[in-house]
């Protein structure tokens, strides 16, 4: 009998262990080491698709330069969470709205809050005051700007073009990615309080291998 009982309470535990979600399947709410802020060349987005799409910032005249793509939490290891179980409400409209002028549409900022802000622990309103303190902190010389942009260059001469603006950030702290011949994004490491701080591995493994780049124009 004392057997058939040992067996039973096997039998239970073990269909507990089953029936729960595997750890890590669900990515909680504050998750992350740091923070990785990616900022885009729109000319180069709207070169590659964004005109295709009829986006506002690609129109003549626009004259969009640098913009927010995201700010998410990232891990040590060189992964991040995504799309996580926040208890906080979706960002009501007029809030996607206030981030029009540095990420360009209420429906990328809405993607960014739901795959990357979700995962940051905070409120809407907290996560893009944050994403924008983060942008806003940074300088850009006039060589990496709309008005008098660099049309060819070093992928390393751009970054360290970027890093003299901005002394605080050192080599192994932002890097520079690319896509058919164009510089693509700046994505700058950070900690929670906005300080630059190292990248990880596989981060800085993704940065852009070709010799030259370009920046083109805005249109």
């Amino acid at each position: 009998m004392r057997k058939v009982r040992r067996l039973m309470s096997l039998g239970l535990m073990l269909g507990a262990l089953l029936a729960a979600p595997a750890q890590g399947d669900q990515p909680t709410v504050g998750e992350g080491d740091y923070l990785v802020l990616a900022i885009s060349w729109t000319p180069s987005w709207c070169a590659l698709e964004g005109a295709a799409r009829g986006a506002a910032r690609c129109a003549d005249g626009a004259g969009a330069g640098w913009m927010v793509h995201g700010l998410w939490p990232q891990f040590e290891a060189g992964d991040w969470p995504e799309f996580c179980d926040s208890p906080h409400p979706a960002p009501a409209r007029r809030l996607l709205r206030e981030m029009r002028d540095i990420m360009g549409s209420d429906g990328l900022a809405g993607h960014q809050w739901r795959k990357h802000g979700s995962c940051s622990g905070q409120s809407p309103g907290a996560y893009f005051a944050q994403t924008r303190a983060a942008f806003e902190a940074l300088q850009f010389p006039p060589t990496l700007t709309p008005d008098d942009a660099m049309l060819h260059t070093r992928p390393d001469a751009l970054l360290e073009a970027f890093r003299a603006a901005n002394p605080g950030l050192q080599a192994d702290m932002a890097v520079l990615t690319c896509r058919a011949g164009l510089a693509q994004e700046i994505r700058i490491c950070l900690t929670q309080a906005l300080a630059p701080r190292p990248c990880d591995a596989r981060l800085r493994a993704r940065a852009c291998g070709a010799r030259e780049v370009r920046l083109p124009p805005p249109p």
